[in-house]
């Protein structure tokens, strides 16, 4: 990477029992930046070749012993890479695939907004998937990230030691959202990058007649469900005074989704059990992974209906 400044831009990529595309995302993604750090999650054995594919690319690999969490993937990763106070990271999925120039991009915007005075914590593409993550303006030309999705996230080093790394006990889910809220919190502001976006599969789109109407929507694995559910009482509980209004527009969407998810879950008093465990054990406080008996009941799950594809989406 061509960076004339002194600050050094990391990426930090998190993967889980990858496949061989990871290795092109990767590529892609070293040209970008000055080191990128690769995160295996606890995958296990047999993906060796995949190992050394991505260090022949340009990466270096930190193999967890166990899954531990989106969380502690990155933290993981931002330990590895040593970041100083002037230094960023972005931080990436393993199907991440960011289009040429794209950390360009949110560099260019992060030193508008320091010269603009702003104490930012986070800058994000304005649309992830093409889905707007804009807010309010903060300064002339530039806008608020709302809750920005981690994946093609900056964070600065400044924010880093400041406020601390991402929240293991959340483990997946949401992890994003209460780190924009601790640095909110802190008095620190994300910014959108204006045009610009990072294509992303948002779980799968299916489809299904009820009472002779064709209803369809986006589903994560049965399992995620837990998390979601646990995570939003979590998070909401901890940051209702700052952002109270945010996460009750947020609460109520996930609960509609829900209400729609267990229409399509077979069997839906299993996807009922899952979402009541959540909410269980948000109200008090666990963190970590999800229980292995609750697990179980998870993968007992499948979903109603046809997969199909996504309205607008191109292969």
């Amino acid at each position: 990477m061509d960076n004339p400044s002194e600050r050094r831009v990391v990426a930090v990529v998190s993967v889980y029992r990858p496949g061989h595309d990871v290795v092109d995302n990767v590529a892609r993604i070293v040209d970008q930046v000055d080191h990128v750090v690769v995160v295996d999650d606890g995958s296990g054995d047999g993906f060796d070749e995949v190992f050394s594919e991505l260090t022949a690319a340009g990466a270096r690999l930190v193999v967890l012993q166990a899954n531990s969490g989106i969380a502690a993937a990155l933290n993981a990763g931002i330990e590895a890479a040593d970041l100083d106070r002037s230094d960023v990271v972005v931080t990436f999925d393993q199907d991440s695939n960011p289009p040429a120039g794209f950390v360009a991009r949110l560099l260019d915007v992060l030193r508008e907004s320091e010269d603009a005075g702003l104490p930012v914590a986070i800058v994000a593409p304005a649309t992830f998937a093409g889905v707007d993550q804009t807010g309010p303006e903060l300064a002339s030309g530039l806008r608020e990230a709302l809750r920005p999705i981690q994946s093609g996230m900056l964070v600065t080093g400044s924010a880093l030691e400041r406020i601390g790394t991402f929240d293991e006990g959340l483990f997946i889910d949401l992890v994003d959202v209460e780190f924009y809220l601790r640095a909110l919190e802190a008095g620190l502001v994300s910014v959108a990058a204006s045009g610009l976006d990072l294509p992303h599969e948002l779980g799968h789109f299916q489809s299904m007649s009820v009472l002779g109407r064709r209803v369809s929507t986006t589903l994560s694995s049965p399992f995620r469900y837990y998390y979601r559910a646990r995570n939003r009482v979590i998070v909401t509980r901890r940051y209702r005074n700052i952002a109270g209004p945010l996460l009750r527009r947020e609460r109520n969407r996930d609960l509609a989704h829900f209400v729609v998810a267990v229409a399509f879950a077979r069997p839906r008093p299993a996807l009922v059990t899952v979402l009541r465990r959540g909410w269980r054990d948000g109200r008090t406080g666990a963190g970590g992974g999800i229980p292995s008996d609750l697990n179980d009941t998870a993968s007992s799950i499948s979903w109603r209906g046809q997969r199909v594809e996504r309205p607008g989406h191109t292969a």
